[in-house]
């Protein structure tokens, strides 16, 4: 007899309206993130900090978090309060990330370049860390909302839905803080980001009091972070999970940086607002697309199973790189929305099933430890995760400087778009087919983990009551 079929225990699943509860978290978790990343175009064009400049000041934040991040989801694991482990870091984050939004464009460009760097240091720093804790907080808490291997890509599919509904909104706030009544982007931005700090404390308390922690007195042995750390990447199948999410993000990191430039300069040939109009526009196409296939996602995922539905997303994401750069015409501005639309099926499939493995992973970490530890494993993948970005956005700068980019001219020469082009195309392509290489290699299957939930339910049943 299998060990599965061994297993008298179904497996645990929340009731679905407390999914959806918690997947409005995502809202607070997505607006903190997801506006960090006009940083690099606002303070470049309107506020006129150097990019080099502006590229340390938002990595130098990026690495001081990531090292932060494993101490807090190490410390998020092992607290035990009457509250739980992780709504205490919901409430402290929500409030502290909101004040963060709304301040962090309230630097003055008549400030000297060193004052706007400093106090985006600063800023970004808070930013970074706070987003940072509430993000492993909420996805951990979304970890113990089931036990099913197929139902976990339910409840990331649900934080996708609210998630690529931020991704619209954020897609048009350039757009929207350069309409005249604001009399700049500057002021705009600095209005839209006080209208999310209110939105950032509304939806990020939603989860606390919505949502009850399983694993709230997990954890009556606290093994030191370094240990928890080696025990962590001992672990064959999260070392591959880490390779094929950083690869996954690289290339597209860097594209996301400069296809604004490329956007702007070359396809629209300086028009920012006919350029933040086409993003707003293919935004709405993938969003529209990704929510009508999200409701599939689990089905796909018993029918293919999250291993080989990762490998054909992973597949499409090499597809859409390769192809995106004949979709950027001049001549055609309105042609790269056919970009938009191929990257919803990448959407769909490969990030909900990627977030979706997660849990899996600290299964298979409690069969060998002992212990629940989906703080570590998130804030872990979020470190990768930071580090490549600040990388990535040095990258960029340093690859600014070298296209010979100029921002204070309306237009810029042939000899500059192209190197834009070829330095936002290349490296999407050769990191896309490095997560396939390692999306081929993970090693975790439906099969391996029935064994795994089999083994865990006999060893809960037969441990004492807490």
């Amino acid at each position: 007899m299998s060990i599965a079929a061994s297993s008298p225990h179904a497996a645990y699943t929340a009731p679905r309206r407390h999914m959806w509860l918690w997947g409005i978290g995502t809202i607070a978790d997505a607006l903190m993130i997801q506006t960090f990343g006009l940083i690099m175009p606002i303070f470049n064009t309107g506020f006129g900090l150097d990019a080099v400049l502006l590229s340390w000041a938002i990595m130098i934040p990026r690495l001081v978090d990531g090292l932060t991040d494993p101490f807090m989801g190490h410390l998020s694991d092992n607290l035990r309060t009457r509250w739980g482990r992780r709504k205490p870091f919901l409430v402290v984050t929500s409030i502290l990330g909101a004040m963060v939004v709304a301040g962090i464009w309230w630097a003055d460009p008549s400030w000297p370049k060193s004052w706007q760097f400093a106090y985006l240091v600063v800023f970004a720093t808070l930013y970074y860390t706070t987003w940072g804790t509430f993000s492993m907080s909420h996805y951990a808490l979304g970890y113990e909302l089931t036990d099913d291997y197929h139902e976990r890509a339910r409840v990331m599919a649900i934080r996708t839905v609210f998630l690529q509904f931020v991704v619209l909104a954020v897609s048009w706030t350039y757009w929207l803080a350069l309409r005249p009544v604001f009399g700049g982007e500057i002021n705009g931005i600095r209005w839209i980001g006080g209208a999310m700090a209110v939105l950032i404390i509304v939806t990020g308390l939603v989860p606390v009091f919505a949502c009850k922690e399983r694993f709230a007195q997990a954890n009556r042995k606290h093994p030191p972070i370094l240990q928890s750390m080696k025990e962590a990447f001992r672990l064959p199948a999260f070392r591959t999970y880490i390779a094929l999410r950083f690869f996954a993000a690289f290339g597209l990191v860097v594209f996301n940086q400069l296809i604004f430039y490329v956007n702007v300069y070359h396809v629209c040939a300086g028009d920012k607002s006919l350029a933040t109009k086409l993003v707003g526009l293919g935004t709405m196409l993938t969003v529209g697309i990704s929510v009508a296939i999200l409701p599939l996602v689990p089905r796909l995922s018993r029918r293919m199973g999250k291993r080989n539905a990762v490998i054909a997303g992973c597949a499409i994401a090499l597809l859409q790189a390769c192809v995106v750069p004949l979709l950027y015409n001049p001549a055609q501005p309105y042609l790269q929305l056919v970009a938009a639309a191929l990257t919803a099926p990448l959407v769909a499939i490969a990030i909900v099933l990627r977030d979706a493995i997660v849990p899996d992973i600290c299964d298979l970490d409690e069969l060998e430890s002992g212990l629940r530890r989906e703080g570590l494993f998130t804030a872990v993948v979020s470190f990768v995760y930071k580090l490549e970005v600040s990388l990535c956005v040095v990258l960029v700068g340093y690859m600014l400087k070298y296209s010979a980019f100029d921002p204070k001219l309306p237009l810029q020469s042939p000899e500059v778009l192209a190197r834009l082009q070829w330095s936002a195309f290349l490296p999407n392509i050769v990191f896309a087919a490095l997560a396939l290489v390692c999306a081929v290699r993970f090693p975790v299957t439906e099969q391996v983990m029935r064994e795994v939930r089999a083994k865990l339910d006999a060893r809960r049943a037969a441990a004492p009551a807490a």
